[in-house]
């Protein structure tokens, strides 16, 4: 009778025995809430401010933003500077864009932002650095009307001629090309001259400047002349003579240049040698006979000129210069024939015109 009325107490308290305990569910992770973006728009039109918030109202942010919006030929320009020193700048086209871009930008899509997973405790972000003062935005030269790739966020017309600059110094886009660089004039240069003088039937003139310091000029000259003489000695040898010369001058110049704009004046002189070449015909009025000979000589010779230039074409390389040469060489000439000497001062002035070009 015991046995039986224990049984089923037994029976009973074994399923109670077998249930497990109930376990408690876990606790669910934090929602965001709604609107709790660090986005400060530090300068907007009201109605974008209006439109930005709306979108940030219901965006997961993740990224602080400071948030500059300045409208501007062709759309918005933005100018964004995050929590980590990064600045982000775009131009859009509307309000309901801008909203868009700047809620992404906060949010970061997935750029190293994206909220800790649950149980670790995320670290406090560091410090925003205040933004450097902002360049005012360009008003031209911008928008969707340059076509392309960019095209409907404004991106840069073909001529920008942007420069980076790190985070925290921005300074704005230019569109403006620097000056070219001023053509300067050659240091050094080649000349070449004709001309004609009192005392010869004309010549030429090569000169090449070999160094220049300060407008101070070294170099060296060459020329060529042609000159007729004519004595009648009817009363003393009966004679008279027809002497034709050339002579071939070689010199070392030294001579200074003064520039204003494209014009020029400069002078020179120099130091060297002469030879000249004679051919000498004679006429004896008592004998009628008709005597020529012919020699050289070789003398000192010192010259000095003075010449007013201009610059030709935009490269300027080359230039136009006139100016006289005077020159001056004693020579003495002896004839054997007649066992004579015949001297002769062999100063000539010279007005010459030539070219320059720069070495």
């Amino acid at each position: 009778m015991r046995a039986s009325y224990m049984l089923p107490i037994v029976l009973a308290s074994a399923p109670a025995l077998a249930q497990p305990a109930p376990i408690a569910p876990p606790a669910p992770p934090p929602a965001a809430a709604g609107g709790g973006c660090n986005v400060n728009i530090v300068r907007a039109p009201d109605p974008v401010r209006q439109t930005i918030e709306r979108w940030l109202a219901n965006e997961h942010c993740t990224l602080g933003l400071q948030v500059r919006i300045i409208p501007t030929e062709g759309g918005l320009y933005i100018l964004a500077t995050d929590d980590h020193g990064r600045v982000r700048e775009r131009i859009v086209p509307d309000a309901a864009s801008a909203g868009v871009l700047i809620a992404s930008w906060a949010a970061d899509d997935g750029l190293g932002g994206a909220a800790p997973p649950p149980g670790v405790e995320a670290a406090p972000p560091a410090p925003m650095a205040p933004p450097a003062p902002m360049a005012p935005p360009p008003t031209v030269g911008y928008g969707p009307s340059y076509g392309g790739p960019n095209a409907a966020y404004g991106g840069p017309p073909p001529a920008w001629n942007g420069t980076f600059h790190p985070p925290g110094q921005y300074s704005g886009p230019s569109d403006e090309l620097p000056p070219p660089p001023e053509v300067q004039h050659p240091t050094k240069l080649m000349s070449l001259a004709a001309g004609f003088g009192a005392n010869s039937s004309g010549g030429l003139r090569l000169e090449l400047e070999l160094w220049n310091h300060s407008n101070w000029i070294i170099g060296a000259s060459a020329g060529l002349t042609g000159s007729t003489m004519y004595v009648d000695d009817y009363s003393g040898s009966g004679s008279y003579y027809n002497a034709n010369v050339t002579d071939f001058t070689f010199a070392v110049t030294l001579g200074r240049i003064a520039r204003w704009g494209d014009w020029y004046l400069r002078g020179n002189a120099g130091l060297g040698v002469m030879m000249s070449s004679l051919t000498l015909d004679q006429y004896n009025y008592q004998t009628y006979n008709d005597t020529s000979g012919s020699g050289s000589e070789a003398s000192a010779y010192i010259e000095a000129g003075a010449f007013l230039g201009h610059s030709i074409g935009s490269s300027k390389q080359w230039e136009i210069e006139a100016g006289p040469v005077f020159s001056y060489s004693k020579q003495d000439w002896y004839l054997t024939n007649s066992d004579m000497t015949m001297y002769r001062d062999a100063g000539n002035a010279m007005l010459m015109l030539g070219l320059r070009h720069g070495l």
